[in-house]
């Protein structure tokens, strides 16, 4: 790997900022309709969807006092129109924010659009449709960092017949109602093709960006979702609850769970409760951001969310990187960091049991070490803003061992502060390169060049021959360095790090993708790069 070879000009610097687990630049709007002013049947589960919005926004970051809720006979169209309006003004720059509806969907012909359009059905009975949904919210695209809108209604009602829906399930009403406005929406708009789904099509014929927004929906525009009644709510809401709250799975062991993972969570959960075939699950929909975070694990220590979170981790032992310091005279000294041995113990998870018949494949542990670190690296990369680009030049794309040294040039878009976090060649650890208790001064203006790492400080390339993964950030807040120097800080080396186990990479994500208690914008650029040492 790329071994750390310093010039010490300076005393070792300490910085840190506090991070808050909800946070003023995070809002939500939900919204809830269970009876309607029309022939559209009650939707007995809807109080308790709200109640489950509420808990994932807590979960997302979002206080209290930051969230709104519009129920039953005050969700007119005009009031939804307008309370999306006013939300999107008001949301804080570079913030995130999180729309939820639950109620009927609806579908109709439009001589308007000249075709079939499906939208939501407001209280009074009127459609709200995707490309007045999408205008509505228009303005999060010049203030939101990220935003999330989730849908627990459908556009297909006549999937099942009502007799057999009482038959199997009694309590279970599909979530859709067909618009008055026409008398053959239903049969004349039978949806054919995905095509038809078209609310994120919307937003970005509005200019919205997909690395920026995320739809979720609860259903197919051919399927049905589905209210399971008082005090449970939609089936949809349920798992995709459960699932953000701590069920799903880090499935390629980055350290973060990405919405696709809640995804493949909630969606066995569904399937699960309904097998079908006469109740059949309805197929979970994302549209959008699909490796967006929407979870830091701070969040999830909030006291207001009532779900019970159990992790727990396996890993084997590392061996112990080497750091060597160098001050004038030119003497090496030689730093080990601590493997996981010397850290805290970890509790390895009980083994799943094995059906019998069941062939085990053999696994590659070192293939898997790589494409988890990887993944830690590429989940970072995912979660940041297009607006912001950052521009990294290496001075050389092979480093010779034992002879080269590192020399990035990097520019931003914009003002913001520097981070770099590398993986070595042996993959044992993520290094955080930049700032260092060296040189902490990582804010940079826009489109000023700097090189890095500077002339007080240098890293040589001293092996094994392989590839060096760097990753290279600019965010408009600064991170809490602490939350690294919690689990791998050595007093004696400049640079935090985090071991190439579980805990490690998770460590790293909050790390990178965490923001300060300020509430100051979200948003970063990040760029990934790739470096190898030969001989």
């Amino acid at each position: 790997m790329i071994k750390k070879t310093l010039i010490f000009f300076g005393c070792f610097l300490c910085f840190s900022v506090a991070v808050s687990a909800n946070t003023p630049n995070r809002s939500a709007l939900i919204i809830g309709i269970s009876s309607y002013d029309g022939p559209a049947s009650d939707l007995l589960g809807v109080p308790a969807d709200v109640e489950s919005a509420k808990v994932i926004a807590n979960a997302m970051g979002v206080a209290d006092e930051g969230i709104t809720v519009i129920r039953d006979s005050a969700a007119t169209k005009k009031n939804i129109l307008q309370a999306l309006n006013t939300f999107s003004r008001r949301a804080a720059d570079g913030g995130r924010v999180f729309i939820y509806f639950s109620g009927h969907g609806t579908r109709y012909f439009s001589s308007e659009a000249n075709g079939c359009v499906e939208g939501l059905l407001s209280y009074d009975y009127d459609g709200i449709t995707h490309a007045e949904l999408a205008a509505a919210t228009k303005g999060l695209t010049k203030t939101a960092d990220k935003s999330i809108f989730m849908v627990d209604a459908c556009h297909s009602g006549g999937v099942l017949t009502s007799r057999n829906r009482s038959l199997e399930q009694p309590k279970f009403v599909a979530k859709f109602a067909a618009n008055p406005k026409t008398s053959d929406g239903v049969t004349a708009c039978a949806p054919t093709n995905y095509q038809t789904r078209s609310l994120f099509n919307e937003s970005q014929r509005l200019a919205a960006i997909k690395e920026n927004v995320v739809f979720i929906s609860a259903a197919k525009p051919d399927e049905v979702s589905w209210d399971e009644g008082a005090g449970r709510g939609g089936s949809a809401t349920q798992a995709i609850r459960n699932c953000l709250l701590g069920n799903a799975k880090d499935v390629d062991k980055s350290g973060g769970i990405s919405l696709e993972e809640i995804r493949q969570c909630a969606q066995s959960e569904m399937d699960q409760k309904l097998p079908g075939p006469i109740m059949k699950s309805s197929t979970v929909t994302i549209f959008g951001n699909r490796n967006l975070i929407p979870v830091i694990s701070a969040s999830t220590s909030a006291s207001n969310i009532p779900t019970k979170i159990q992790q727990s981790s396996q890993s084997s032992p590392q061996q112990s990187a080497q750091v060597s310091a160098v001050s004038p005279p030119i003497q090496v000294a030689s730093i080990s960091i601590p493997s996981v041995a010397d850290s805290k113990p970890l509790e390895p998870s009980a083994p799943k049991p094995i059906e019998a018949g069941t062939q085990v494949a053999p696994q590659n542990q070192k293939e898997d070490l790589i494409a988890a670190s990887l993944a830690t690296l590429k989940d970072i990369e995912s979660q940041r803003n297009p607006m912001r680009v950052v521009n990294v030049r290496a001075n050389k794309q092979a480093l010779k061992i034992n002879k080269d040294y590192l020399d990035l040039e990097i520019k931003s878009s914009h003002d913001g502060y520097l981070y770099l976090a590398l993986l070595g060649s042996d993959k044992k650890s993520f290094y955080i390169l930049y700032p260092n208790k060296l040189d902490s001064e990582n804010f940079i203006k826009a489109n000023e060049s700097i090189k890095i790492p500077r002339k007080s400080w240098q890293i040589k390339a001293t092996g094994p021959i392989g590839v060096n993964n760097i990753l290279v950030m600019v965010s408009d807040s600064p991170r809490d360095l602490s939350a690294l120097g919690q689990l791998g800080e050595d007093p004696n080396s400049p640079f935090v790090y985090a071991l190439n186990t579980l805990p490690g990479r998770k460590s790293l994500v909050d790390y990178m993708v965490g923001r300060d208690k300020s509430g100051t914008s979200e948003r970063f650029g990040a760029k990934l790069l790739s470096i190898s040492e030969v001989r």
